[in-house]
């Protein structure tokens, strides 16, 4: 099909159903930091089916639409995400049918040779009812297209991190063998796993998946305010700055006000922001 601003906006992105069960919700528990204190009684409830709790960022892998974006016409291997927010409605429910629907909400060209943003939201909801359970807005870095034009409506700027030091610094260490485990949550993208596949894509070996360090992150806020692990999170957003390899250190650092968060990612030892701009709420 041909590549334009409009094709983009106006392509029916699939609908997709879901039912979590309680194997999935500990998998992707388990891929995002949660367990690492295993013997803490409200972390364990993470990873643990006897009154299980399921992550706040879960609702990330639920019902996904799969990698429709091939279809449009854009160059996919040089696809990379750019920027993600979630809010969260409600838990995710266990071993009940969702569905979710998307749509393309905007299209930013910069011009031929110099890439483009596409963004589309997706609501996730019950199938039986259509309570919420989640909105989702995924902004895409398409650095292989540009030249067709812009079109929508373009979500408002995620605000900048707070000038001074942080509040609270939190250390995650992600594992070498992330990205083998994160892709078993259903993003069988090669270029997280193949070395071939991410020299295609302009890397010189396979990069994290950006929602496993956005999970990371999820984590680590509660963990760090919270090390009972009580407190829960109704929103998060972040912008992915740039990325990172499994087996690195992400310091997180965080402001605190109230029940608003704002943060961002370092990897200190090659001096990199990973994750910039974020935001989230406490529940």
């Amino acid at each position: 099909m041909t590549l334009s601003a409009q094709s983009i906006l106006d392509f029916p992105v699939p609908q997709a159903t879901h039912v979590v069960t309680a194997r999935d919700a500990i998998l992707y528990a388990l891929s995002v930091g949660y367990g690492t204190n295993a013997l803490a009684k409200k972390a364990l409830s993470y990873v643990y089916e006897r009154d299980l709790v399921t992550a706040p960022t879960l609702a990330n892998i639920v019902a996904h639409p799969g990698p429709w974006m091939q279809q449009t016409g854009i160059d996919w291997a040089r696809l990379v995400h750019s920027e993600h927010r979630l809010t969260i409605h409600r838990p995710v429910p266990l071993d009940v049918p969702l569905i979710s629907r998307s749509r393309v909400l905007s299209v930013v060209d910069r011009g031929i040779e110099k890439g483009m943003f596409v963004s589309f939201e997706r609501l996730i909801a019950t199938v039986d009812g259509d309570d919420p359970i989640a909105t989702i807005v995924q902004t895409n870095a398409c650095r292989g297209d540009g030249g067709c034009g812009s079109a929508g409506f373009v979500p408002e700027p995620l605000p900048k991190v707070p000038d001074g030091e942080p509040d609270f610094e939190f250390n995650v260490d992600i594992p070498g063998n992330a990205a083998l485990i994160y892709r078993l949550n259903g993003d069988l993208n090669p270029l997280h796993v193949d070395p071939q596949a991410a020299g295609k894509s302009g890397f010189d070996r396979p990069i994290l998946h950006g929602l496993c360090s956005f999970g990371h992150a999820g984590y680590a806020i509660v963990a760090a305010i919270d090390p009972g692990m009580a407190t829960g999170l109704s929103a998060i957003a972040a912008r992915f700055s740039a990325p990172i390899f499994p087996g690195e250190t992400i310091t997180l650092q965080i402001w605190r006000n109230g029940a608003e968060i704002h943060f961002r990612g370092l990897v200190a030892s090659r001096s990199a922001i990973i994750l910039d701009n974020g935001v989230a709420r406490l529940s």
